[in-house]
Order: structure tokens, then C-alpha cells, then sequence
């Protein structure tokens, strides 16, 4: 069976080292130079974005930054300048809505843009990809790479391979996806974070070629709900729709117990997991949230929530976590057994500037180990680092 290419047409535009580029745009003095985005030399914190000359010396996200002087030590170190990025994030969102009202915006350098039907106004997908980088280049004086595919996950993934400045298009056949991908390391999969990776190694498994030759039985067995869905990735689907247009009301995650929980400390466990990721998804959209709100299913399947407003909005996953579970604690006396446990913000404020990556005297430490983790995270995937809470007692 292959894919039609009139079923979707996929954009994802992936702007190139975006914070560096702004900088040596507006700093021509930097050309040639390693620009590195981060904390000083001499503190504690992280690269936010290395440009391609630092990436030469070894230099890359999330290295903890005097490893990245080390490294190179001749490079050009700038604190970032939150509100010039999202000025022209801003601006390069607009550019993308001008192609297609269907414009998801990930993160403030990214988006995935749904080009279907555009064909009469933008003409075949490629020439309308060119068209689109050579108007961000125009209006911004800024590149990105782009990548074509029949959805989300392969457009991704294709912008990734030709940066900087590059557009990759997908194959379309499901025959001739699989055999794309096969060579292709298994991390290049979404949610195949370090640890996902030493286990699927230890089945010898090393490419997507090798996660195709298993069974969706043996992954579901081995990694549940995930596994099936590394069953459908390694072999090019994705059935997510590119959600556009509107604010996001809220954030939220939520988790189903594998059978039906009697233990509060595993309810507190779980609940911490998935404020970590509630808050780091909020940072992500540049939104904090005033209020907090705790979900629940009991075993008769009854949907229940309850809710906090704070003081004052939050982005911090320490805070819904304390908030949640001031709301937890409230109603464990009357429940017995959970089938699910959710959390969410909601009531959001804008985030106007953050000071991402430099930690410092005045800075909130909670916020610097947030920002911290969010960068590993973005990195090595969701497995690499685990807060002390979530971790089980051995024996337990």
C-alpha cells in the first residue's frame, strides 16, 4: 500500500542555530566566528545554541558550559537576548501563515506547516518550500531547513538532514519510507531517548532497520503502548494532525494505571512525572498558568477534578507539583483506588522574557534547574534525567 501525496503535504521549517543567526545578523562582526549561546564561562549553566562554527570544535545544546570553553576557548560567549528572538519568531510565523492558515508553532524556532491543496497557489511542493526559505531569508535576513514529507514525523525528521539551509523531501511510498529510514539510527525516533536506546541494544538493536524486522506483538510486550507505537514510527506513520490556529487553554498529562492503584505514594510518584512534563511543555509554548487542576478516574470509571488558583501564574513544575498535591491530599481520605491521575494549568499569561540559560545570584534556582533539565531533556531524550521523587525504592 503507498501513500498518495495528495493525502497530505507536510512542512516542518526548522530555523538554523536561530539564536546565533540573530545575533551575527545583528553583529556582523561575529561572521566567522564560534558564537555560543549560554551561560558565562566561569558559571554554572548550559549552551543554549551553539552556531556551526562552535559546532566544529565539539560544542552543542546542553553541554554544561565550561565543558564548551574548554572546547573552545576562542569562542564568542552572549547571554541571550530572549525578547529579540520572539520579536523575530514572531515575525517568522507570520511569514508561515501566509503560505497556509495551518500553522502549528512548536517551539520559537519552529513549526510544521500543512501544505495541502496549496499546489495552485504555491505550486509543487519543493518549489513551494524554496519559495518559503527564500522569503524568511528576505524578510529576516535569517535561514532555515525544511523538510517535505506526508507527515509530521517524517517532515521532522527530513529537516534535520541537510542543515543548514536545507530542504529534504521525504519519499512518499510506504515501501520506499521504510527502506529511507532503515540505515537510520533509532534515535532518530521521537521518544528513543538514551536509556530507550541501551535497552533496545541489548536486543541488538541498533537502526530503524532493525526495530522494522520486529513483531508488533514483541514491542508491545516489551515496551507497552509505546512499543506499538515504535511499531508504526520505524515504519513511517503518523496519523497526528498539524493543530492549528487558536491560543492552547491549557497543558496537561495524564496517566492510566495498568490496574487499579491502592497505593498514594504511588499516586504522589506519578503525579510528580507528570507535572515535570506539564511544566516543561509550558515552558516550551511560552505560557504560565494561574490555576492548577488535579484529574482523577476512580475504578466505577467517574471523572473527577479538582482545582487551585495561585498567587500568581507559573510555569514551574515544582509549583503545580506542590499545588497538585495539596489537591491530592485533600481527597485521598475519600478514595480508595485510582484508575487515572491527571494534572494540567490552565488560565494562562503570556511569558513576555525569560532568561533561559544564565543562572546567577539573582536568579530563582528552581527556575535555573527547570531550564537546566529542559535542555538535557531536549537533548538526550526523556529518559536521560529523573527527578529523586520519581524513583521507586528498591524492593518496592
Amino acid at each position: 500500500m503507498e501513500f498518495r501525496p495528495t493525502i497530505s503535504t507536510i512542512f516542518h521549517i526548522d530555523m538554523d542555530a536561530f539564536f546565533a543567526a540573530v545575533e551575527k545578523r545583528d553583529n556582523p562582526s561575529l561572521v566567522g566566528k564560534p558564537v555560543i549561546i549560554g551561560a558565562q564561562p566561569g558559571h554554572r549553566g548550559v549552551v543554549s545554541t551553539a552556531d556551526y562554527e562552535a559546532r566544529k570544535y565539539g560544542v552543542h545544546s546542553a553541554m554544561p558550559i565550561n565543558e564548551a570553553y574548554r572546547r573552545c576557548p576562542h569562542g564568542v560567549y552572549l547571554r541571550p537576548r530572549m525578547s529579540a528572538y520572539a520579536e523575530e519568531s514572531a515575525k517568522i510565523m507570520k511569514i508561515l501563515h501566509s503560505f497556509s492558515p495551518a500553522v502549528e508553532q512548536v517551539s520559537i524556532d519552529e513549526a510544521f506547516v500543512d501544505m495541502t491543496g496549496t499546489e495552485k497557489l504555491w505550486g509543487p511542493a519543493y518549489q513551494a518550500a524554496r519559495t518559503m526559505s527564500q522569503t524568511i531569508i528576505d524578510r529576516t535576513r535569517l535561514t532555515a531547513s525544511i523538510g517535505i514529507a506526508p507527515n509530521k514525523f517524517l517532515a521532522k525528521l527530513a529537516s534535520d538532514l541537510q542543515k543548514p539551509a536545507g530542504i529534504t523531501h521525504a519519499p512518499l511510498s510506504e515501501h520506499e519510507i521504510e527502506n529511507w529510514l532503515a540505515p537510520m539510527p533509532v534515535s532518530r525516533i521521537w521518544g528513543v531517548g538514551r536509556r530507550m536506546r541501551q535497552e533496545l541494544a541489548a536486543y541488538g538493536i541498533h537502526t530503524i532497520g532493525d526495530l522494522q524486522k520486529l513483531k508488533s506483538e514483541l514491542l508491545e510486550q516489551r515496551f507497552g503502548k509505546h512499543g506499538l507505537a515504535l511499531f508504526s514510527l520505524c515504519r513511517g506513520r503518523d496519523s497526528r494532525e498539524v493543530e492549528e490556529g487558536g491560543q492552547v487553554k491549557s497543558v496537561s498529562r495524564e496517566h492510566t494505571f495498568p490496574q487499579d492503584s491502592t497505593n498514594p505514594e504511588q499516586w504522589r510518584r506519578t503525579l510528580l512525572t507528570l507535572a515535570s512534563e506539564v511544566g516543561r511543555r509550558a515552558r516550551k509554548r511560552g505560557v504560565k498558568g494561574m490555576t492548577v487542576v488535579l484529574t482523577y478516574r476512580t475504578p466505577d470509571f467517574q471523572r473527577r477534578s479538582q482545582r487551585r488558583t495561585l498567587p500568581r501564574p507559573t510555569d514551574l513544575s515544582q509549583d503545580i507539583f506542590r499545588e497538585a498535591l495539596m489537591l491530592l491530599n485533600q481527597i485521598a481520605p475519600r478514595v480508595h483506588a485510582l484508575r487515572l491521575i491527571g494534572v494540567g494549568i490552565t488560565n494562562f499569561t503570556e511569558v513576555v522574557q525569560t532568561d533561559l540559560f544564565i543562572p546567577d545570584q539573582r536568579s530563582d534556582p528552581w527556575r535555573v534547574s527547570e531550564k537546566t533539565m529542559d535542555s538535557i531533556l531536549a537533548r538526550f531524550g526523556k529518559s536521560a534525567i529523573l527527578r529523586a521523587g520519581e524513583l521507586e525504592d528498591e524492593g518496592a
